[in-house]
């Protein structure tokens, strides 16, 4: 009796950093059930590929020089509804996660994790589990239920993206050239979004932005 073969899995790759693409390529193609049939390096060759390949599970790098990760999350479900996302990040998790399960994705991890968690999270996702660190499933799981949310979360709800991702670089005590350097943005843009972070979090001065990021990235935001 002949036994039917599953087809292998296919995916696509959205990172900006080329031997991040060819590392993640080499362990998905080495598993029999799996294969890359795309590697963009920004949002726009990511939008290319789901588009032509109509692949199963798509790995989005959330910062990318050329364009959003999390816009290439929203558009990867408009454009194959089925498909399962996977957000890859040096961002702590626990600042992200529920941003980008809300904007339409599976799973989360972060760069700093092994190798085989990569592969652990892809299992997971195609067979149609979430994959996040315990830790986050427990805050995701809080707030599910309505749990209120730790002082150190008071009015970062009120942050865009973007601005979360500065407020994180300050907290890591990056200066505002750095900040601009790893965002691929210009120093221009990060004073304005430092002025944007103050008065949504009430913060008075540079000083006291600098203490209070420090402070909640030091606890994690939980």
């Amino acid at each position: 009796m002949n036994q039917t073969i599953s087809p292998a899995a296919r995916i696509v790759v959205v990172d900006d950093h080329g031997i991040v693409r060819f590392g993640y390529s080499q362990l998905i193609n080495q598993e029999p059930d799996m294969e890359v049939c795309g590697l963009a390096s920004n949002e726009q060759e990511g939008i290319m590929f789901l588009s032509r390949e109509s692949p199963d599970l798509v790995i989005v790098d959330l910062t990318l020089k050329e364009g959003s990760g999390m816009d290439l999350v929203q558009s990867a479900i408009k454009i194959c509804p089925a498909i399962k996302i996977l957000v890859i990040s040096a961002h702590d998790e626990s600042l992200f996660a529920h941003r980008v399960l809300a904007a339409g994705a599976h799973g989360y991890i972060n760069k700093e994790e092994a190798p085989e968690k990569l592969i652990e999270g892809i299992h997971a996702l195609l067979g149609g589990d979430f994959f996040f660190s315990k830790s986050v499933t427990k805050n995701l799981i809080r707030r599910r239920l309505g749990d209120p949310k730790p002082a150190t979360m008071q009015g970062l709800e009120s942050l865009t993206n973007r601005e979360l991702q500065v407020f994180e670089q300050i907290g890591n005590g990056r200066s505002t050239r750095e900040i601009a350097d790893a965002l691929f943005l210009s120093v221009k843009t990060i004073e304005r979004h430092k002025e944007n972070i103050k008065s949504k979090l009430n913060v008075d001065n540079a000083t006291q932005l600098v203490q209070h990021a420090t402070r909640w990235v030091l606890k994690r935001g939980y």
